[in-house]
């Protein structure tokens, strides 16, 4: 079925218990908010410091991850334009993710959404984040350079 219910045969989308499983299984470090059906996590990378969100949302067959708080652009920044077209570039280089950006608060996020409905292992979990702290690392000095000239 092209829409619709999962494969009789899928595991289904994971609950948030599921996501942390695969996080111990990684041997990450987290903090989980049943609550919120949110984890968050913290990385040290070569260029800076990066958190990390994640909501697992079992009802809709969804996983959103950012990295939260990557970039502060306010929208009265005198170079705005010249920085979103910069964002805008990177994000049609990048083959995993997206650069978000808030213009109530300037937060700009790097961020990866994708179905679980067939379910979620965890070697796919690790390099979705893996990949999204990797591409915030490889590209935070130039982009906070850029908003501090």
């Amino acid at each position: 079925m092209l829409f619709g219910k999962p494969r009789g045969d899928a595991p289904g989308p994971p609950s948030l218990d599921e996501v942390t499983h695969m996080l111990n299984q990684l041997e990450l470090k987290y903090r989980a908010y049943p609550d919120k059906n949110a984890i968050t996590l913290s990385f040290e990378a070569d260029h800076g410091d990066f958190d990390v969100f994640i909501l697992v949302e079992k009802e809709r067959a969804v996983v959103y991850i950012a990295v939260v708080r990557y970039l502060e652009l306010p929208a009265y920044h005198p170079r705005l334009g010249e920085i979103m077209a910069r964002l805008m570039e990177l994000n049609w280089k990048m083959s995993l993710g997206k650069l978000e950006w808030d213009p109530s608060d300037g937060e700009v996020r790097l961020s990866y959404a994708f179905t679980t409905e067939d379910g979620l292992g965890e070697r796919a979990l690790g390099m979705a984040i893996g990949y999204l702290v990797g591409a915030a690392d490889n590209h935070v000095e130039e982009l906070r350079e850029l908003v501090a000239m």
